[in-house]
């Protein structure tokens, strides 16, 4: 055990994490991270001084992001980063199935920035997320079977919060294409009843700190999950929504030692 590579994603620091990028980074350094996911550039020159500061508090910049999908691509490749996400491909409605025309539109659209990615050793990957062509497992199968050279980032909290069991991965192929993680958990008022092309976040629902949620998602199976499968990305930890009485310092915290309890 203890293997993975875990980072820590700004997105609870909010506006802070460009209005203060270098408080952030100190907090989540502090709670013992190896890496951040979720720093942005435009420009070169901006990459240097956000990397800069990044490694100067020991953390590696993970999928960081850029204005377009070629620059975001290059800037991964540039850091030494073995993958890098791709334009995800957006559903017109939640819930919905797909239909082979849409699998087609997908490919069609992937199939540039994926050749970049080919091109740079690096493999591409589809968020999986609420309002994309991946909500559930379900849809990974197809669209990654539609999409030979595309990889899963394997978001555990919006699966779960699509109605679908992140762990199914580990019972298919899809196991030994994950290319990125984003570790989270998920809490639902009314476990039983919640539909996301329904319910409502914050009020019915939210993502939530690992080993808080009320689905049944076991953590440990997940992280064991990924070592058996040989998967050597990273695991960023990540909380769309925090609680509002913890501060992004203290949810980091409590998810970095979660996963020090499990071995990680």
């Amino acid at each position: 055990m203890g293997r993975l590579r875990i980072a820590c994603h700004l997105i609870p620091w909010g506006p802070r994490r460009d209005e203060d990028t270098e408080a952030a980074l100190r907090e989540i350094a502090a709670a013992g991270y190896d890496g951040v996911e979720g720093l942005r550039a435009a420009e070169p020159e901006r990459l240097v001084e956000l990397c800069a500061m990044a490694r100067g508090f020991g953390l590696q910049p993970v999928n960081v992001g850029a204005g377009t999908a070629t620059t975001r691509i290059r800037f991964n490749a540039i850091l030494g980063n073995t993958a890098s996400e791709v334009p995800g491909a957006k559903r017109t409605a939640r819930g919905e199935p797909l239909s082979d025309d849409d699998l087609a539109r997908a490919a069609d659209r992937l199939q540039e920035p994926l050749a970049e990615c080919r091109r740079l050793g690096l493999r591409g990957f589809h968020h999986a997320h609420m309002g994309t062509y991946i909500e559930t497992v379900e849809d990974a199968q197809r669209l990654l079977a539609r999409v030979p050279h595309l990889w899963l980032l394997w978001d555990t909290g919006h699966i779960l919060a699509s109605g679908s069991d992140p762990l199914r991965v580990f019972t298919t192929d899809l196991q030994y294409r994950i290319g990125h993680v984003h570790l989270k958990d998920f809490h639902a008022d009314d476990p039983k009843g919640w539909d996301h092309r329904t319910g409502r976040f914050n009020h019915e629902a939210r993502f939530a700190e690992l080993g808080e949620g009320n689905v049944g998602f076991d953590i440990a199976a997940a992280m064991a999950g990924l070592e058996a499968a040989g998967y050597e990305g990273w695991v960023s930890v990540e909380l769309d929504r925090p609680y509002p009485q913890r501060s992004p310092a203290e949810g980091a915290a409590r998810n970095r030692a979660y996963l020090r309890s499990l071995g990680y």
